[in-house]
């Protein structure tokens, strides 16, 4: 039998503004990841609702200090939470959000020690999404042996105001080898789709849980046919 459970709840990010003469750096201790110690650290405000820079989150030494900092003007709020990619690989699940008032976006990055000062990000593509999301991290061994990242994020229909209810468009990301380094793997784009229902996420729909059989069937054809692919001669 297959297990599949949530790792991750699938949260939307509601970020409260901070007081415009925060100091420009912020530094939040949080618990220890591979025996290192974790800060983040998040920019003063240009006004109520838009960060003068972007937030940044850094693994302390020993054996050297390694950051990683978000895209430019991505500096509102910024979250860390550890996360179990495998069983023997812990890795780092960063967020902050643009400015903005209703319609900001939020950046993810999935987060290791990488070579020299950076931190190595695990998405191998842009994961970002706007505020009226929902993402998780779901386990199922049919799929794959490491956590799969979900993400689930608004479509603004014909006659739809912005907190009304939408289609959303779910995107699965699986764990696969890295083109690009050898032997590397990271998490690639593996299936995207536009929901068949409306959801409306102020009335609390759980949009992932209830696409949850259709986005695993997805998944579950997608990799019969890739194995298909590898078996027949070429």
């Amino acid at each position: 039998m297959n297990r599949s459970w949530l790792l991750l709840p699938a949260v939307l990010l509601l970020l409260a503004s901070k007081n415009a003469d925060a100091q420009s750096t912020t530094a939040k201790p949080l618990p220890k990841f591979m025996g290192r110690a974790v800060t983040i650290t998040e920019p003063e405000l240009e006004d109520e609702f838009f960060p003068k820079g972007p937030a940044s989150i850094c693994v302390e030494g020993p054996p050297q200090r390694q950051c990683y900092t978000a895209p430019r003007d991505f500096g509102r709020g910024p979250t860390v939470t550890v996360v179990q990619v495998e069983k023997d690989l812990p890795a780092l699940f960063f967020s902050a959000a643009s400015g903005g008032v209703s319609g900001f976006g939020i950046h993810f990055a999935l987060l290791r020690p990488g070579i020299g000062k950076d931190m190595e990000n695990l998405f191998s593509s842009d994961t970002s999404v706007s505020n009226q999301n929902e993402h998780a991290f779901w386990f199922d061994s049919a799929i794959s042996d490491a956590a799969i990242f979900l993400t689930a994020d608004y479509v603004w229909g014909p006659g739809e105001s912005h907190y009304s209810e939408h289609r959303y468009i779910i995107s699965a990301y699986v764990w696969r080898p890295n083109a690009i380094v050898e032997d590397a793997l990271s998490y690639h784009l593996e299936d995207r789709y536009m929901t068949v229902r409306k959801y409306d996420l102020d009335a609390n729909k759980d949009i992932l849980t209830s696409e949850k059989q259709e986005i695993l069937a997805r998944l579950a054809r997608i990799k019969a046919e890739a194995e298909r692919q590898n078996r027949t001669p070429r």
